[in-house]
């Protein structure tokens, strides 16, 4: 009977509606008004060379090991900061509801990770529906087909895949919680632009640095090519970002 019973829940697929809603429900509840995260990050050597030119410093092989800073003032304020030891130079990407701005060298990966990051984990409001309508506009932006769900296992944890299974179909991909309460956290999205397919994955929501504000690390492909990989490891939710240029 437990057999049977395990069967059934495993093959039941749940609604996007659903889905959104209970992750929605998380994000509104957050008490943070703003969330500070400092880390590392690491440019690929297929984009380190142009990189490290750009920032004053300087790479032969390998990863371009780089500091980050991800300023976050809800809802739907971001701002990343990439910099090298080695200089005062920096690369910044923010986004305002949508509005992008730049500074500094052109580095696709890291708009796009801010991109899907803030639209995701910047989210919240306290009108019944509207945190949940606005992540759905976000896959719609993406051509995400949201009616179509199905089970998907990432990181070697159970989830679901809204959008068509095709490759190189649009895709949001989320976490189920082996445990209660079910928060539904983002996993990974996939989806194609004029600069090419990317695949932003969400690792690790277990961290003691950043629970589940945000994940601990981001790794953003073009095509089968990681080009940037974030990691946190210190965040502060009473930093003082009335001054940050978002």
């Amino acid at each position: 009977m437990r057999l049977f019973v395990a069967a059934l829940t495993l093959a039941y697929v749940m609604p996007t509606y659903s889905i959104l809603r209970r992750f929605a429900a998380t994000r509104d509840d957050l008490t943070l008004t703003g969330l500070k995260v400092d880390g590392s990050a690491a440019a690929s050597p297929a984009v380190a060379k142009g990189l490290a030119a750009a920032l004053g410093s300087t790479w032969t092989s390998g990863d371009l090991q780089l500091t980050a800073s991800l300023a976050i003032k809800f809802p739907g304020r971001c701002r990343l900061d990439l910099s090298s030891v080695e200089s005062s130079r920096s690369l910044t990407v923010a986004t305002s509801n949508g509005k992008r701005r730049a500074e500094g060298p052109e580095f696709a990966a890291a708009q796009v990770a801010l991109d899907q990051l803030c639209a995701l984990f910047a989210v919240k409001s306290g009108g019944e529906g509207e945190t949940r309508a606005l992540i759905e506009r976000h896959l719609a932006t993406l051509k995400v087909d949201t009616k179509q769900v199905s089970h998907g296992r990432f990181m070697g944890q159970l989830g679901f895949i809204i959008g068509a299974r095709a490759d190189g179909s649009p895709q949001y991909w989320v976490y189920r919680d082996r445990v209660p309460p079910d928060r539904f956290l983002p996993a990974r999205v996939r989806f194609t632009d004029e600069r090419g397919a990317w695949d932003v994955r969400f690792i690790d929501f277990t961290s003691a640095s950043v629970g589940d504000w945000v994940p601990r690390v981001v790794e953003v492909y073009r095509g089968d090519e990681l080009q940037l990989r974030l990691t946190a490891l210190a965040s502060d939710t009473r930093a003082d970002l009335d001054s940050t240029k978002f």
